[in-house]
């Protein structure tokens, strides 16, 4: 269940907010009619937390294996190539000593 609440009121309830998100209710604080921030149990939080972890190791896993597919169809040449650009990028991008 999710609960939308004014920032006033919740800052009047709060032991009651926390109550309701520990029972496992979302709390959204509205500030100005918008919702602002929300409030939820900890164990929920985490799992989101986590969920996001795993959502972006799929996202780079499934990148490095386009970019290794792309790097075994480069040439020597190609490749060397590529180095003395990122190498001469490097340079002018250091401070002159």
């Amino acid at each position: 269940m999710v609960l939308h609440m004014k920032s006033t009121q919740v800052q009047q309830e709060f032991g009651e907010v926390m109550d309701q998100a520990l029972s496992g209710s979302d709390v959204i604080v509205e500030r100005y009619g918008s919702p602002r921030v929300a409030i939820l149990n900890y164990r929920r939080y985490e799992q989101l937390l986590e969920s996001e972890r795993q959502l972006l190791r799929e996202r780079l896993q499934v990148a490095a294996a386009s970019v290794s597919r792309r790097a075994a169809q480069l040439s020597e040449q190609e490749i060397d190539e590529m180095i003395e650009r990122a190498r001469q990028e490097v340079h002018q991008g250091s401070p002159e000593k």
